[in-house]
């Protein structure tokens, strides 16, 4: 089961990165929010290359003051070019903090659908941290990822089932919890750093383990007085499968990206 269990694991690092897209706290409704804040609604589009060459595309935007002068309501989608994996995220912030959910399309392997909620904290030196809480509940494709395996040229693995996929993963669903935290530093007005950090347990059915931190480097530019925002991200995912057919499995992953934002 080998070929199954590397599609699982390649795909499972990639999307249990839960990210903290969310947060709310108090703020005049004529305050500006940093780019790189989650709360800040205005209109996005982004691409970013990482270092196998996919592509990543972003846009999104949204509305202040839906519930109060302080409320901030965002949305975003994602397709990345190579994998043909889509993400939506929908959130909504105001005094009580920020909750949101994010709904995340894997091709050929599996479904993920998270909830969370947020709590803005501040320091003196103006950095910002986002704790967040959160659920994610995966439905894997079994049929899928047997018609993936079973479609592999020159593959020893005899044909197999989605019920024998179910049996190698120890189920056909999981149910996490995890713990993410979030910060954003300006260090001026024209460089930015974003660290986050998630920790994730599940907690029913396919029993994994995941960890996830992130680096990102900005630099806030103007061109025809549109700001656009040059960042570089380092990504390192590591995810454990335990109580599989053949015991327990570990992987990782280290990526590096290039991004250009543009905020219109």
């Amino acid at each position: 089961m080998n070929q199954s269990y590397t599609l699982i694991t390649t795909l499972l690092m990639l999307s249990t990165s839960i990210s903290a897209t969310c947060y709310a706290n108090d703020k005049s409704e004529e305050q500006d929010y940093h780019d790189a804040d989650p709360r800040n609604s205005s209109l996005r589009a982004a691409v970013f290359s990482d270092d196998q060459g996919e592509l990543k595309l972003l846009a999104g935007g949204g509305a202040g003051g839906l519930t109060s002068d302080i409320s901030q309501t965002v949305g975003f989608a994602e397709y990345y070019t190579q994998t043909n994996n889509a993400r939506l995220r929908a959130a909504h912030f105001d005094s009580f903090g920020g909750v949101y959910v994010d709904v995340y399309h894997l091709d050929s392997v599996a479904g993920m659908y998270t909830t969370g909620y947020m709590l803005p904290l501040s320091n003196n030196d103006g950095t910002l941290f986002f704790p967040s809480l959160n659920y994610t509940y995966v439905d894997f494709k079994t049929n899928d990822i047997a018609d993936f395996a079973n479609g592999l040229a020159g593959s020893p693995i005899p044909a197999i089932t989605s019920n024998q996929v179910s049996l190698a993963l120890g189920g056909e669903e999981a149910q996490l919890g995890s713990v993410n935290l979030y910060a954003l530093h300006p260090w001026n007005d024209t460089h930015f750093s974003v660290f986050n950090v998630n920790l994730g347990s599940s907690y029913g059915g396919v029993d994994m383990n995941v960890a996830n931190l992130m680096w990102l480097q900005g630099i806030k530019t103007k061109v025809a007085d549109k700001t656009i925002n040059i960042m570089f991200e380092f990504k390192y995912d590591y995810i454990k499968l335990d109580k599989t057919v053949i015991g327990s499995l570990d992987s990782e992953e280290v990526t590096a990206s290039v991004g250009i934002d543009y905020r219109f």
